[in-house]
């Protein structure tokens, strides 16, 4: 994501983040569902490849109505967040597999009057070249998104709602940046077909979950399926693996988390240099589809 290339289009990929999991008690769960991610787990190091791979276990739906009863009262307790981000997009991994790895940290703030988030991302890697330091950031305040790209010198800004009507942060994002498990159980529920996969011997008190996307999903246009791994202390999410449409693969991992401590207002406050050159476009103005600012497409 050098600049702001996108994902199908250009060499080096780019993609963002977050579908937050709060989920209803009562989840349909299929037969034996095609292409669980056989990634590594959760805590250990990300593997170079992502591939899909048959789970040969179902866990019965009664099992999963306590592990999804902790997981939505977790997200109703979050006020704020603070996590380390480790962001990989590998694409096409059958024939390209080229990859993209940007490390930064998170921010969120819920307020009574919505939510806000500020994603940094300080370095990045392309496949097999060595990491190198590049400042990214992004704000998102449930109407405008901005991205600042300091190698570029440039401001980009967004209006992604009506400035009376603004939308929840982790809602809005997650058709961009593939983050589950911090809003609610409706959404997850409506959208996707959920199974647990049994737990790897590494993956002690962590939660794999596997979210089938349904064939009327508002999701069907973005991704087929997001492997989630819950946090068995917390119920918050610790890594997302979403196979895309066109087939690439975003694996996201969140670590050092930090819940409902104290952000300083000024995190969410925008500030360039001067001489950073400035775009600026309304609701009336932003194209149809997707639009190409956030990490994983810009």
């Amino acid at each position: 994501m050098q600049g702001s290339p996108k994902i199908r289009n250009e060499p080096n990929l780019n993609k963002f983040l977050i579908l937050i999991l709060c989920l209803p008690s009562s989840v349909f769960i299929g037969g034996v569902l095609c292409g669980a991610c056989t990634a590594q787990p959760a805590n250990q190091a990300p593997a170079a490849v992502v591939k899909p791979a048959e789970p040969n276990v179902v866990v019965a739906d009664a099992s999963l109505e306590p592990l999804l009863q902790k997981i939505n009262e977790a997200a109703k307790t979050i006020q704020s967040c603070r996590a380390s981000v480790d962001y990989l997009v590998i694409q096409e991994p059958e024939l390209l597999n080229s990859q993209t790895r940007r490390k930064g940290t998170l921010y969120y703030q819920k307020a009574d009057k919505g939510s806000k988030l500020r994603l940094n991302f300080d370095s990045i890697k392309q496949d097999d070249a060595g990491e190198q330091k590049k400042t990214e950031q992004y704000f998102f305040d449930g109407v405008w998104l901005t991205k600042i790209d300091y190698a570029q010198r440039q401001i980009d800004q967004y209006q992604q709602a009506p400035v009376d009507k603004p939308v929840e942060v982790f809602d809005y994002i997650s058709h961009h940046f593939p983050i589950v498990g911090f809003t609610g159980s409706d959404i997850l529920y409506k959208q996707f077909i959920i199974q647990q996969i049994p737990p790897a011997a590494q993956e002690k008190q962590i939660h794999h979950l596997l979210l089938k996307v349904k064939p009327d999903s508002v999701y069907k246009d973005d991704y087929t399926q997001i492997d989630l791994w819950i946090d068995g202390k917390t119920y918050l999410p610790l890594r997302m693996v979403s196979l895309t449409i066109q087939g690439d693969t975003y694996d996201i991992r969140l670590s050092k988390m930090e819940l409902n401590k104290t952000i300083p207002a000024k995190t969410f406050e925008i500030e360039t240099p001067a001489d950073f050159s400035k775009n600026v476009r309304t609701l009336e103005q932003k194209p149809q589809g997707k639009d190409s600012q956030w990490p994983q497409d810009l």
